[in-house]
């Protein structure tokens, strides 16, 4: 796994031979400055990832009981490993490392699975536990990875 975001990464890769100039700097000031932020946000997935993912389904048991029964353990899995991924993704700063790990991985399996909106229920629980659980600045973080979700689920055109 990289150290540094794809953004970041791509820079030292196109510097090769060269110093950065400052507007290629600026990025990489940004990432450190928001360091804190990004290491709380992922402190609270990972303290709270097992409960936000329970609350969630519990508030999908209500109205997919069926679903919980024939695939609860699954589903709490795959959601756990999103949060994982989601956490990771903030502590990195790379929104790209989600699309093309992620992303890929769940879409695949759900369209194969039939199961986008089922899951977009269950993810649109999720978002609405985190905003209820964690603290507003950990959420506004953690809103646009449950976003990319939701884009990911939208039918094909």
């Amino acid at each position: 796994m990289p150290a540094l975001n794809h953004q970041l990464n791509q820079f030292m890769i196109d510097a090769d031979g060269r110093y950065l100039s400052s507007e290629e700097l600026r990025p990489l000031e940004t990432y450190v400055e928001n360091y804190e932020k990004r290491l709380e946000a992922y402190q609270a997935l990972s303290q709270h990832s097992q409960e936000l993912v329970l609350g969630a389904l519990k508030k999908f048991a209500r109205v997919h009981p069926e679903i919980i029964k024939r695939s609860g353990k699954r589903c709490q899995y795959d959601m756990a490993q999103v949060l994982r991924y989601i956490a990771l993704c903030i502590l990195l700063d790379d929104e790209f490392m989600f699309r093309e790990k992620m992303m890929f991985w769940l879409d695949t399996m759900l369209r194969a699975h039939h199961k986008q909106e089922a899951c977009c229920k269950a993810y649109q629980h999720l978002k609405e536990v985190v905003q209820d659980s964690l603290p507003g600045k950990v959420s506004e973080q953690v809103n646009p990875y449950i976003d990319i979700i939701f884009e990911s689920m939208q039918p094909y055109t």
